[in-house]
């Protein structure tokens, strides 16, 4: 090969043997100054060198610029869009001989001596890996890099501050763990070994991933202070399009991934995983969405390129010499991400790009600037009530009341329970397990197996997700006051407390989940500022994209109607209110991309949800599905109570009528998108205080959930409206002439205090007024004391009972559980069952006198204890009262065969001495062929011998049985039920109507265990594929778009 200086610097004559060494430069779009750096490789001192320069532009144009300055090197054509890394690996393309690469940005020029000094310490140390000093090209006594530290994680540690000056204070060589790609010397063999860049980096962090991988193959990385290099900084696009931190995230992250082994990998990286999430969370908590996305998304981006991660970690594998302890002692120790916090930064470090500092800061050094200093204030206010006021509720739980059940399964447990047909809930039925069953359990493996955390994130967690979502809403406003307006009426709203200590999780998911849902709608309709239809486009928006906005509407609506069925009506209504507001408020509402967009996400919840939705609702629709078994005009608030969205009767309190007041401000101030959002969200909020004041005076036949089900969109109308309204002072309100107007912000200011004092109030608590008692507690030390097993039939107002079931006179409603404890499985209706009509008929047979046994008759459905409720929460707590009727109370008083037991005032436990068990064995024709009647009316009755059971959540029972004796098992006769007999199956047969029993006609062993059919479970397992495909599609989408920023 020619080069470019000499071509016998190798010959007899000289006694010294240089190395040949190629130097490699991409240039990309250069400017006039590239023949500086042209110059600066001709004039070298170093005589055996060649120039190659990779192009992304014209080929002929810029050989012929590069000839000028050195007329033998190379030129050769690259794609722009491969990167940094991969064009630089192009040079095994051209069958190069040389010992060393020098891999130079094409902003840069080397002193003369630069190249010949980094050769000789090369050869002197033996390193693999050389790097010269490099400052500022105007300013040459500014340090701008002497090599990096790296930390554990990948994060780089700077040896100097920026702007530092050069005083010959770091002119030592010394060892580094990276040098930066500006300008790299790299022996050849050590690059050929190493299998060059990494190709999926390209730019940014691909120095970082050859320097490590140097360092495993047991190459020594330096720094050469007095080889200089002049560098321009010139900005590309991958830096002022803002996209320089998600490929530094990125590729960071990829790096670790790649360069650990097995063991280490187990420490270090959920020790990432989690600095990521308190990162992404940092900047939730601000409303910076753009920096969530880049964390998290790194994490996607990585994991959803598996096969190329393997290939890198089978190559590394191939190279390392030494240990992952070896490299841990070359790195800085601890985090340098937190280290740097504590940092004193000038201005110029701020804006240094790429910098540990600058990444970790950026979000709290923007708020310190102008009136994004409300932002500060209101998280920092904010959080530290909502800590305060929930700080018994964290460190000890979240009670068990209404719906807020335990959760008592693990992830293994929910995962058996969803792929299985068998609904262990209550007296049992066949059909498919909810969808919140798997959500929750994938949940549970993001909170590492916690249950208890997860509950905590799903109740309590409500509050802040859904203040996040409204911050996150109101952010394209382009305005501080407008997003801490919004979010400081949402988080005041009487609507998430009310649901906290009445006991509707309902609720506090509708609240978390609404303002997301609002945001994902106003994208898919485009509607200004989310797009341009009617008005301008605001910040950080990413761009419209029907499949990415379908798939995210569709994930959304899938998870809530998962957990709450009456979602979907909600989610129905909302979208009416936007295109009814629209009308109101002459805006355009983008109805033809909204309704599509919407469409197809609802179309793929419900597929997401289909095969519980098919078993549920499909082809057994019931309005009870949705809404539970809550008698109507069941309210006892009243209109003024609704428009301070109180769920119940407060008396006159002054403190609520703020919230009326600033969605008032709007109306009278507001232009432009302000005004449309005004009124669509005006609509919302009458729309729930209507169907509230409706329910209320009984001018409907069906029922309704729960008051605060209802105020859950009415409390997000409301939000929205208030901050248009603070929104119209900014920006509004000098567009008018002075008169009453200017009056407006004073009032104003009066109605923000009343709105959020009563929360500072109600926070002194610490549990924001939940119970500290719960029926859990009473019934549960009972249980251990009375040996309990069997099922409990559960009486009392819909809005007391955890589990579902079935409406009868007086307003009440029949539910039966596993356990005297709630569990999570009560949550849940399991659809129509063949027991309900029947157990409904023998408590109206009770309560009308017919029978004085009534636990003779609910044996058979192996209820041994009936509890009935009149209060939400035991005694001393306070709760929501429903007292049982005289009549039902007199009815349990009369019957011979139940046992009172007073678990505490207005919660009454009677024990069944005629119970059965659950699963029993019995003397032949004691179930077998009868009638309910019959078995009812026995004058010796035989309560059997209880089948010992095991495993949970759906038990096996096994026993041994003799030839004329049956077995019994109270649940609907035609499950896949299977009973065998040392190994002989045996038949079921219809006992006592509805049950099922076995005759066996044979002594010996016996086990009785559910099966599952194995098309059941495929079904389980396209449903759950279908989720992952949806999620990853999701992500993909995400990743990829870039936002705005205008």
């Amino acid at each position: 090969m020619e080069h470019s200086i000499s071509t016998e610097a190798n010959s007899a004559e000289n006694p010294v043997a240089f190395p040949p060494v190629d130097i490699v430069v991409v240039a990309h779009n250069p400017d006039e100054w590239f023949g500086d750096v042209l110059n600066s490789f001709a004039i070298q001192d170093y005589p055996d060198f060649n120039v190659i320069v990779l192009t992304t532009g014209d080929e002929s144009q810029m050989r012929h610029f590069v000839h000028e300055y050195l007329p033998l090197a190379q030129v050769h054509a690259v794609e722009s869009d491969h990167g940094y890394g991969r064009n630089l690996n192009s040079i095994f393309d051209l069958g190069t001989n040389s010992a060393f690469f020098l891999f130079c940005h094409h902003d840069v020029a080397l002193a003369p001596d630069a190249l010949r000094l980094m050769v000789e310490e090369s050869l002197r140390s033996n390193a693999g890996i050389v790097g010269p000093k490099i400052v500022n090209w105007d300013r040459p006594d500014e340090l701008l890099d002497i090599g990096y530290s790296v930390d554990k994680l990948g994060f780089l540690v700077s040896r100097i501050e920026p702007g530092e000056l050069d005083q010959e204070q770091h002119d030592s060589v010394s060892d580094v763990f990276m040098v930066s790609s500006t300008v790299a010397l790299v022996r050849a063999d050590l690059f050929q070994a190493l299998s060059g860049f990494d190709e999926e980096i390209g730019m940014v962090g691909e120095d970082l991933d050859l320097c490590w991988k140097a360092h495993l193959a047991g190459a020594r990385v330096l720094i050469v202070p007095l080889a200089l290099a002049r560098h321009r900084e010139e900005k590309g696009k991958y830096r002022t399009d803002g996209e320089e931190e998600k490929y530094r995230e990125r590729h960071r992250l990829r790096v670790v991934l790649s360069s650990y082994g097995i063991l280490h990998s187990l420490v270090i990286l959920p020790q990432a995983f989690l600095l990521s999430i308190v990162r992404a969370f940092g900047s939730l908590l601000i409303g910076d969405l753009a920096r969530v996305r880049v964390l998290l998304g790194s994490w996607a981006w990585n994991l959803l390129r598996p096969r190329s991660l393997f290939a890198r970690r089978r190559r590394v594998k191939t190279v390392r010499r030494l240990h992952d302890g070896e490299i841990r002692s070359l790195q800085s120790q601890g985090f340098a991400l937190l280290k740097s916090f504590f940092k004193d930064q000038t201005n110029d470090q701020k804006r240094a790009s790429g910098m540990v500092q600058d990444r970790f800061k950026r979000f709290i050094e923007a708020m310190r600037e102008g009136p994004s200093r409300a932002s500060a204030v209101f998280v920092g206010l904010s959080t530290l009530v909502f800590f305060f006021g929930s700080r018994h509720l964290i460190t000890r739980k979240v009670p068990v009341v209404g719906e807020l059940v335990p959760f008592d399964l693990s992830i293994a447990e929910c995962f058996s329970l969803w792929f299985s047909n068998w609904w262990a809930i209550g007296i049992g039925n066949e059909s498919t397990n909810p969808t919140a069953l798997g959500i929750t359990g994938l949940l549970g493996v993001f909170s590492f197996g916690s249950m208890g955390l997860l509950r905590l994130v799903l109740t309590l967690g409500m509050l802040p997700i859904g203040v996040a979502g409204v911050w996150c809403f109101l952010k394209p406003f382009n305005s501080p006051w407008i997003r801490v307006a919004g979010a400081s009426i949402y988080f005041a709203s009487p609507v998430p407390y009310s649901a906290l200590r009445s006991g509707s999780w309902s609720a506090l998911i509708l609240y978390g989940t609404l303002p997301w849902l609002l945001a994902y709608l106003s994208q898919a309709g485009r509607l200004s500022p989310f797009g341009t239809l009617g008005g301008p486009r605001g910040r950080n928006i990413l761009p419209s994209d029907w499949l990415r906005e379908a798939l995210g509407l569709g994930i959304l609506i899938g998870f809530m109607i998962a957990f709450v069925p009456f979602a979907g009506i909600e989610i129905i209504l909302i979208v009416s209110a936007i295109f009814i507001g629209s009308l109101l408020s002459g805006w355009p509402s983008g109805t033809f991309r909204l309704v599509s967009v919407f469409s197809l996400g609802a179309i793929i919840a419900i597929a997401l949800n289909l095969p519980w939705l098919i078993d549920s609702v499909m082809f057994d629709p019931s309005w009870k599905w949705f809404v539970g078994t809550r008698p109507t005009s069941s309210i006892s608030g009243g209109l003024s109570d609704f428009l301070r969205l109180e769920s119940q009767s407060t008396g006159n309190s002054i403190f609520g009528w703020g919230f009326l007041a600033m969605a008032i401000v709007p109306l009278l101030l507001a232009k432009g998108e302000r005004w449309a959002w005004a009124i669509r969200s005006w609509v919302m909020y009458l729309g729930g205080i209507s169907v509230l004041w409706v329910d209320k005076n009984d001018l409907l036949d069906i029922s309704l959930p729960r008051p605060e089900v209802l105020l859950a969109p009415a409390s997000l109308g409301l939000a929205v409206a208030g901050a248009m309204g603070v929104g119209a002072l900014q920006r509004d309100l000098q567009t008018y002439r002075f008169g009453w107007r200017q009056l407006i912000p004073v009032s104003t200011l009066v109605a923000f205090a009343l709105v959020v004092l009563p929360v500072f109030g109600n926070s002194f608590s610490g549990d924001w007024g939940m119970p500290n008692d719960e029926l859990n507690q009473v019934l549960g030390l009972q249980e251990s004391e009375m040996d309990y097993n069997g099922r409990v039939l559960w009486v009392g107002h819909d809005d007391l009972l955890a589990a579902s079931g079935e409406s009868f006179g007086e307003g009440l409603t029949l539910s039966v559980t596993g356990d005297l404890k709630s569990s999570f499985l009560d949550r849940w209706d399991s659809g129509q069952n063949v027991s309900e009509p029947l157990l409904v008929e023998v408590m109206n047979l009770a309560i009308n006198g017919g029978t004085a046994k009534l636990g003779r008759l609910l044996a058979p459905f192996g209820v041994s204890d009936i509890v009935l409720v009149g209060r939400s929460s035991p005694l001393p707590s306070k709760g929501q009262i429903e007292t049982i009727p005289s009549s039902v109370e007199s009815a349990f008083g009369r019957q011979l065969d139940l046992i009172r037991i007073e678990a505490s005032p207005g919660i009454v436990r009677y024990r069944n001495v005629s119970a059965i068990p659950v699963a029993a064995i019995l003397p032949n024709g004691q179930t077998i062929g009868r009638t309910l009647r019959s078995f009812a009316s026995d004058p010796s009755p035989d309560s059997g011998i209880e089948a010992p059971s095991y495993g949970s959540p759906i038990s096996t029972f096994e026993g041994s049985v003799e030839g004329d004796s049956e077995v019994f098992l109270a649940a609907p006769y035609g499950s896949s039920w299977e009973l065998s007999v040392d190994g002989v199956e045996i038949k079921q047969q219809v006992a006592l109507e509805w049950g099922m029993g076995f005759d066996p006609n044979m002594s010996g062993d016996f086990k009785l265990s559910h099966q599952t059919p194995s098309s059941h479970k495929t079904v389980i397992s396209l449903q759950a594929l279908l989720w992952v495909l949806i999620l990853l599609g999701y992500l993909r989408s995400s990743v990829g778009a870039g936002r705005t920023s205008l």
